[in-house]
């Protein structure tokens, strides 16, 4: 009698064991582990063209560019890059077809250009400077050869636009006097520059300066 309840309570706790386990595994799969919803902690979230920063004095921080910067067009590439990762204002470029080297030079624009173009014809048009001043570099545009075809101040654009200094700055959200980021015309070989209320159209050949007030909007 002993022997036979022995039997019976094993094959009652096997019975029992059987029913539950299954219910047990599929619960647990239900319930991600830790790992998986753990946010990702790795230290390099910034975009590869977020601003450098230093500390300029306590908690101050001053916004630079990119250490190095690249535009391209067709087999043209400019390279604008620190040249003592902006421990000083001093800038360095090189201009490359098909990655042979056409020129260099170092630019007088402190931390560099605030806005570059490159034309699929070679042309680099450099605009402002990053920091904000009224400057003498306001628009400097070299052929593919390294050559300065034209260099105009900001009162140089001041005049060609006819339009006060007062209204050029107020309108200004991106350096000094430029208003929206400039445009390559391609099709009449132009840059467009909104500044102003109007619309600087610049020559890639030649550099002359037009006044073009219905310019950007009719497009």
């Amino acid at each position: 009698m002993p022997k036979l309840l022995l039997s019976l309570l094993a094959i009652t706790v096997v019975a029992a064991l059987v029913t539950f386990w299954p219910h047990q595994t599929t619960i647990s799969q239900l319930i991600p582990s830790q790992s998986d919803t753990a946010p990702d902690t790795a230290t390099d979230t910034a975009p590869d063209t977020a601003p450098d920063t230093v500390t300029a004095s306590g908690s101050d921080q001053l916004a630079h560019p990119p250490v190095y910067q690249a535009f391209t067009a067709g087999p043209y590439k400019l390279v604008i890059h620190a040249k003592d990762d902006w421990q000083t204002p001093a800038v360095s470029s090189q201009f490359y077809e098909n990655e042979i080297l056409r020129w260099q030079k170092d630019l007088p624009h402190q931390y560099g250009p605030r806005f570059a173009l490159v034309s699929p014809q070679g042309q680099v048009l450099l605009l402002d400077e990053f920091i904000n001043v009224a400057s003498p570099h306001a628009l400097t545009l070299i052929n593919a050869d390294g050559q300065t075809i034209v260099r105009y101040s900001f009162d140089d654009i001041k005049a060609a636009l006819a339009v006060s200094a007062a209204d050029l700055t107020r309108q200004a959200t991106s350096g000094w006097w430029i208003t929206t980021p400039p445009l390559l015309d391609l099709a009449h070989d132009l840059a467009l520059i909104s500044t102003g209320g109007t619309t600087l159209a610049v020559d890639l050949t030649t550099g002359e300066l037009n006044c073009r007030r219905d310019l950007l909007s009719s497009r």
